[in-house]
């Protein structure tokens, strides 16, 4: 989908790593698309869910740099932002992965995020990964094609 536009009528949207990621460091090119995401799930225009996995991806930088200030920061974000849910890994979910790994050459964080995607109803992936397009079973958004999001 390249309308640059989040679609309307999806009311759980699976939120990649990259967007918080994008957002946090204020990214070019791709943190105004990122921050009107976030700014859309704090609203309530939809919720947001991820895999647990987001909060490994998150922390692993500012751990690199010793800040654990920082990734407790992280920890504590997603823990409570409003409208989001990070979604336990389970094996059940692993082997959903691994499926959808196997059937779709995705890299395994991707596979993980997907399928938790699925499990928690999302509709809609917000993502920057072309990869995520080769599942037929969610729509995928990338960020660098939202030039605005209603």
């Amino acid at each position: 989908m390249v309308s640059g536009k989040l679609p309307a009528g999806h009311r759980r949207v699976l939120i990649d790593t990259c967007v918080w990621i994008y957002h946090f460091e204020e990214h070019p090119q791709l943190g105004a698309p990122a921050d009107r995401v976030i700014e859309k799930v704090e609203e309530g225009k939809f919720r947001g869910v991820a895999s647990e996995l987001t909060l490994l991806e998150l922390t692993v930088q500012p751990l690199r740099l010793g800040r654990q200030d920082a990734a407790d920061d992280y920890e504590l974000l997603l823990d409570y932002f409003p409208n989001f849910e990070l979604v336990p890994i389970s094996r059940e979910l692993l082997l959903e992965s691994a499926s959808l790994r196997a059937r779709h050459g995705l890299r395994t964080p991707d596979a993980i995020q997907i399928a938790t995607g699925l499990r928690a109803g999302a509709t809609l992936a917000i993502t920057n990964d072309k990869a995520w397009r080769s599942v037929p079973l969610i729509e995928t958004l990338l960020l660098s094609e939202l030039s605005e999001i209603s």
